[in-house]
C-alpha cells in the first residue's frame, strides 16, 4: 500500500510539469513536501489511536 501512495504521488508529481527537468530540478522539494505531510497524517492518526485505544481495538471485549 505504501508502494502505491508513492508511485502515485510522483505521478500526480509528474502532471504538474510539462519537462522532466522541471521535476528534476523541484525533486528534493517534492520528496520534503510528501514526507512532511506524512508525517503530520502519521503523527495525527497515531495521536488518535493513543486516545481512543480501548474503543478502536476493544481490548478485553472477548465477543469482537
Amino acid at each position: 500500500m505504501m508502494y502505491a501512495t508513492a508511485r502515485f504521488n510522483a505521478w500526480v508529481s509528474a502532471t504538474g510539469f510539462s519537462e522532466k527537468e522541471q521535476m528534476a530540478s523541484t525533486r528534493q522539494e517534492t520528496i520534503e513536501y510528501f514526507v512532511e505531510q506524512y508525517r503530520s497524517m502519521l503523527e495525527s492518526n497515531l495521536d488518535d489511536y493513543i486516545s481512543n485505544f480501548e474503543s478502536y481495538m476493544q481490548v478485553g471485549d472477548t465477543n469482537v
